[in-house]
C-alpha cells in the first residue's frame, strides 16, 4: 500500500501562478474592524474597541498586510479600490474568532466589486436577499483570493453569480452558488491561471453553461455542479488548456461537461450522473482533448426536471471534428436502459462499436461491475489530480487488482477514492489518590493506509496529538471530564472513540465510632431534638478517623429515636437541594436505625426531618470512601453466614442471651477469601427478641463501641444494612438488650486489599416508586403482589460495567407482614436471604447493596410476602 505525491503536469503548472495569492507569504502587520453591532464610528480608526461602521470606512484607508475583520450584516456593495503586494494582500474577512462564519451583504445592489487591483483576498461573505445587479465581479486585476462566498439569490431577476473578467493568478475557494444566477462562476477569454476549487454550484439559470471557461489555463477542481438549466461546466471556444478534474456534475437540463471548440482540455476523474442529455460532450473545433478516469452515469436522464428539452443523450459523445486528436480511455459508462452509450462523430454505439470506430476506450469499462472504478485509473492522464473530491489520495484496495497505469496503477476511477479508514479504540484508567488519567488507543486498527496520529481530547480545554497511542494527563479535579481520540491516518480519514474519566473510590473502614447523638450533644451544640423541618448539618471531614481533605462520600449507621410524631429523614450532601428520596421512616415512639452511604460536599452532610414533631438523631460512623488509597469491593451471594434458629455459623440453635456477644468467623467462608479481607457488608437481621435492646456489629478483638446497628422492641423482627472492618477474619455481635433475641446474617460482598470495584456515590435519586409508577411498566400504580418480581433496569445510571448498585429501598403499605429479597444473579435459585422485613401497615427502610445481573444491567426485588406491598427505591451509588 502506498500514499502517491505525483500531481498531472498541467495542474502543478496552475497552482504554481496562484500560490501567492491563496497563502500570503507573510501575516498582517495591522487588523482593522468593522461591527455594526457595537458602538461604532467610521470616523474613527477601525480599532477593535471602537471598529467602523461601514464597509466603506475601512475600503477607504485599508493598505497591503492589513486584514479587516467584519462582523454583522451591511446594506451596501464592498468595493475594494486599492492593492496589497506580493505577500502583503489587502484581506477583508469574517471575524477570525468565528474562523467558518461569514459577514453579510444584503439588499438589491448588494455585491463585490474588484478593479484593476492586485494581492486582494475576500473571506466569509454572504450574499442573501432579492439582488438585481451583479452579485461578485472582479475585472483586470490580478491575484485575487476568493475564499467561501456564498451567494443565494432568492429574487426573480437573474443575476450573474462570480464574474472574473480580465483576470490572472487568482483563486475562488469553496464558493457556494445558487438561485437565479446566471451563470454562477464566469471565467472571460481574458482570465487565465485561475483556479476554482471546492464549488458547490445548485441550480443555476446558466443557459450556455452554470460554470463558463473561456480563457486559458484555468482549472475547476473538486466541485459539485448540480441542477443547472444549461450545462453544467461549459468549456467554450477559444480556452486552451482548461483543466476540470474531480468534480461531480449531475441533473443538469443539457449536458454534465461540454467541451465546444476548447484546446487541450483535460477532463479527468469526474463523477457525471443524471443530466438530461449526454454526460460528457466535445464538439466543435475542439484539439487535443484527454477525457480519462471519469465515472459517467445515468446520462439522458428522464426526470421530470428535463422536461421537453432535446439534446443528445450519450454518455459520451465526440462530435465533429473533435474526433482528431481527442482521447477517451479509462472511464467507466452505466448507461441508462435503451440509451446509446457512446458517439464518435456521426456514429453511435455500444462500448465495442465505439472502440471499434474511433480505436478509443481500450480501457473504458461498461460500468456493470460496481467494482470497476476501483484501482483502474491512469494515473498519467493530462490533469490527474492527486486527490478526489474531498482531498482523500489514491488507497490500494487489497482485494481489486491493480488495473490502472501510470506512477499510481491503484488510483480510482471518478471523483471519490475508494478508502478504508482507521477503527478507534479507546480506554480510559485512572490512579487512586490523584487526578492522573491514561487514555490507550491501542487498540485502534489502520484501514488501508497507516494510522498518521492520535488526538485525545480530555473534556476539560486539555487536547495533545502525537504519534502514539498512549497519552496521560492529570485533571485539576477529580471530577467526571469525557474524554475522545481522533485516530487519523496517512489519507486525513479519521475515526473519533469516546471513553469517560469517571472517577471512582476506595472504602477505608473505621470505628464504628459516634460522631452524632442530639441527646448528648456530640456533633451538635446542644441536647435539643430536631424540630420538625428542621436540618442538621454535620461535618465529618476531620473527624472521627476522616482525613480533612479527598473524602467523597461516608457510611454511617444512622438511628432516630425518642419522635413525638410520624416521619422520615432525608440524608444529603451539604450545600444541595434536599432530593426527592427517604433513608428512614418512623411512627411516634419508634425507635429506627438504618445504614446511609452519602456523598460528602465541603466536608459535610445534612439531615433533615421531614416529619411532625420532634426527633433525636444518633449517627455512627463505620468507614469513608476516598479517591487515595483504600479498599475495594467484590460482591457475593447473598449468602446467609448467620442464623441462630438454624445453627448456621453457630454450634447451636441457641438464640443471643443477655449482654451475650456472638464471635462469627467471616475470613475463608461463604466466598470470603480467608486473606485480604478489609470489611465485610452483610444485612443483620433480628427476629424472636424476648424484650426491648439493640445490637452492636464490631470488630474482633476491639472494645465494644459506643454504637449500635439494630434496635428492636419485644416480639419484633428488624432488619439492617452492616458494613463492619474485619479483625483476624472475625466480626462481633453484641446483645445489649436484657431479653434474647436470634440473629441472621445474609453476607452481600466484602472490601479487600486486592483488585475489586470502586464506588461512584451519587446524590438521592428515586428510581423506583410503585406508587406513583416510576420505574415500572404499569399502566397504573400497582403494589408488587405476593410471589411477585419487579425487575428494575436502568441502563444510563447503571452502566453495564457496574458490579454492584447501593440502594436505599423502602416497603409501604403492606397488605400483610412478609418480607423482601433484592438480587441479581437470576441464573440461581432466588437466595435464602432477606433485606427488608414488615408488619402488616408498616413502613420500613432498609440500605441495599446488590450485585447488578452483568448480561443486562437489571435486579430483581421479590416479594415474599403474603400480600401486597408498595416498593421505593433511591439509588445512591454504584460500584464498578
Amino acid at each position: 500500500m502506498r500514499r502517491t505525491t505525483i500531481f498531472g503536469t498541467v495542474v502543478v503548472a496552475l497552482t504554481a501562478g496562484v500560490g501567492v495569492a491563496a497563502t500570503p507569504a507573510s501575516a498582517a502587520t495591522t487588523e482593522l474592524f468593522v461591527n455594526n453591532q457595537v458602538a461604532c464610528s467610521d470616523a474613527g480608526t477601525g480599532s477593535q474597541a471602537q471598529p467602523f461602521c461601514t464597509l466603506a470606512a475601512a475600503s477607504a484607508v485599508v493598505t497591503g498586510g492589513q486584514t479587516v475583520q467584519v462582523k454583522g450584516t451591511y446594506r451596501e456593495r464592498l468595493t475594494i479600490a486599492r492593492s496589497g503586494a506580493p505577500g502583503s494582500p489587502i484581506t477583508f474577512r469574517n471575524v477570525v474568532a468565528e474562523p467558518n462564519g461569514t459577514f453579510v451583504l444584503s439588499g438589491p445592489d448588494a455585491g463585490i466589486t474588484i478593479a484593476g487591483q492586485h494581492d486582494v483576498s475576500v473571506t466569509g461573505v454572504s450574499l442573501d436577499g432579492d439582488l438585481t445587479g451583479p452579485t461578485v465581479v472582479v475585472t483586470n486585476s490580478t491575484r485575487i483570493a476568493l475564499e467561501r462566498l456564498r451567494i443565494l439569490q432568492v429574487g426573480l431577476v437573474t443575476v450573474p453569480g462570480i464574474r472574473l473578467a480580465g483576470v490572472t493568478d487568482s483563486t475562488i475557494v469553496r464558493p457556494v452558488v445558487s438561485g437565479s444566477v446566471a451563470p454562477a462562476v464566469s471565467l472571460d477569454a481574458a482570465t487565465s491561471r485561475v483556479t476554482m476549487t471546492g464549488a458547490t454550484i445548485g441550480s443555476s439559470l446558466g443557459r450556455t453553461g452554470a460554470v463558463e471557461i473561456l480563457g486559458s489555463h484555468n482549472a475547476v477542481l473538486r466541485s459539485t455542479v448540480y441542477r443547472s438549466t444549461g450545462v453544467g461546466i461549459a468549456i467554450g471556444p477559444g480556452a486552451t488548456d482548461t483543466v476540470v478534474a474531480g468534480n461531480a456534475s449531475s441533473a443538469s437540463q443539457t449536458f454534465g461537461i461540454e467541451n465546444a471548440g476548447a484546446t487541450g482540455t483535460a477532463i479527468v476523474n469526474n463523477t457525471v450522473s443524471g443530466n438530461c442529455g449526454s454526460g460528457i460532450r466535445v464538439s466543435g473545433g475542439s484539439t487535443g482533448v484527454s477525457v480519462q478516469n471519469n465515472d459517467v452515469k445515468l446520462s439522458g436522464s428522464a426526470s421530470p426536471l428535463c422536461g421537453t428539452v432535446t439534446v443528445e443523450k450519450f454518455d459520451i459523445g465526440v462530435r465533429d471534428a473533435a474526433v482528431s486528436g481527442t482521447t477517451v480511455d479509462y472511464n467507466t459508462v452505466r448507461s441508462q436502459p435503451g440509451n446509446v452509450p457512446y458517439a464518435w462523430g456521426a456514429a453511435s454505439g455500444t462500448l465495442a462499436e465505439f472502440r471499434t470506430v474511433s480505436g478509443q476506450g481500450g480501457h473504458d469499462a461498461n460500468g456493470e461491475d460496481p467494482a470497476a472504478n476501483i484501482d483502474s485509473a491512469n494515473s498519467a492522464a493530462p490533469g490527474w489530480p492527486a486527490t478526489d473530491r474531498v482531498g482523500r489520495f489514491p488507497e490500494d484496495d487489497p482485494g481489486t487488482a491493480d488495473t490502472g497505469a501510470g506512477p499510481v496503477p491503484y488510483a480510482d476511477r471518478g471523483a471519490t477514492e475508494r478508502t478504508l479508514g482507521p477503527v478507534s479504540r479507546l480506554t480510559v484508567t485512572s490512579q487512586l489518590g490523584n487526578a492522573q488519567v491514561t487514555a490507550d488507543a491501542s487498540a485502534s486498527t489502520p484501514g488501508w493506509v497507516p494510522i498518521a496520529s492520535y488526538t485525545f481530547d480530555f473534556g476539560d480545554g486539555a487536547t495533545v496529538t502525537q504519534t502514539g497511542p498512549v497519552a496521560t494527563h492529570t485533571y485539576a479535579q477529580r471530577v467526571y471530564h469525557p474524554v475522545k481520540v481522533r485516530v487519523t491516518d496517512t489519507n486525513g480519514l479519521i475515526q473519533d472513540a469516546f471513553a469517560d474519566y469517571d472517577p471512582r473510590d476506595a472504602y477505608v473502614p473505621v470505628g464504628p465510632v459516634r460522631i452524632l447523638d442530639t441527646r448528648e450533644a456530640i456533633g451538635t451544640p446542644g441536647r435539643t431534638p430536631v424540630p420538625a423541618g428542621g436540618t442538621v448539618t454535620l461535618p465529618v471531614a476531620g473527624r472521627a478517623g476522616v482525613p480533612a481533605e479527598g473524602v467523597t462520600s461516608v457510611t454511617m449507621n444512622v438511628t432516630v429515636t425518642e419522635p413525638t410524631g410520624d416521619g422520615f429523614l432525608t440524608v444529603y450532601p451539604s450545600g444541595e437541594q434536599v432530593p426527592t428520596a427517604s433513608n428512614l421512616n418512623w411512627t411516634r415512639g419508634l425507635t429506627v436505625p438504618n445504614l446511609v452511604v452519602m456523598r460528602v460536599v465541603d466536608g459535610k452532610v445534612n439531615f433533615s426531618h421531614s416529619g411532625a414533631g420532634t426527633v433525636h438523631l444518633v449517627a455512627d460512623l463505620v468507614g469513608y470512601h476516598t479517591g487515595g488509597v483504600g479498599s475495594s469491593f467484590l460482591p457475593v451471594g447473598p449468602v446467609r453466614a448467620l442464623d441462630t434458629r438454624e445453627a448456621i455459623g453457630t454450634p447451636g440453635r441457641t438464640p443471643v442471651a443477655p449482654g451475650g456477644t456472638l464471635t462469627l468467623p467471616v475470613a475463608g467462608r461463604t466466598g470470603i477469601p480467608a486473606t485480604g479481607v478489609t470489611a465485610v457488608t452483610m444485612n443483620v437481621t433480628v427476629t424472636e427478641p424476648t424484650s426491648a435492646g439493640f445490637l452492636t456489629v464490631y470488630p474482633n478483638g476491639r472494645a465494644l463501641p459506643n454504637a449500635s446497628n439494630l434496635n428492636w422492641t419485644a416480639g419484633q423482627t428488624v432488619p439492617n444494612l452492616v458494613v463492619v472492618p474485619v479483625i483476624d477474619g472475625k466480626v462481633n455481635f453484641r446483645n445489649s438488650g436484657p431479653g434474647t433475641v436470634h440473629v441472621v446474617a445474609d453476607v452481600v460482598g466484602y472490601h479487600t486489599t486486592e483488585a475489586g470495584s470502586l464506588f461512584k456515590p451519587w446524590t438521592p435519586l428515586r428510581i423506583l416508586d410503585t406508587r406513583t409508577r416510576l420505574g415500572t411498566s404499569d399502566p397504573t400504580p400497582t403494589p408488587v403482589g405476593p410471589g411477585a418480581t419487579i425487575d428494575l433496569r436502568y441502563p444510563v445510571l447503571i452502566p453495564g460495567d457496574a458490579a454492584s448498585v447501593v440502594l436505599n429501598v423502602t416497603v409501604t403499605e403492606p397488605t400483610s407482614e412478609g418480607f423482601l429479597t433484592v438480587y441479581g444473579d437470576f441464573g440461581q435459585p432466588l437466595p435464602n436471604a432477606s433485606n427488608l422485613n414488615w408488619r402488616r401497615g408498616q413502613t420500613v427502610p432498609n440500605l441495599v447493596v446488590v450485585r447488578v445481573n452483568g448480561a443486562n444491567s437489571t435486579i430483581r426485588i421479590f416479594n415474599s410476602g403474603p400480600g401486597t406491598v408498595h416498593v421505593v427505591a433511591d439509588l445512591v451509588g454504584v460500584y464498578y
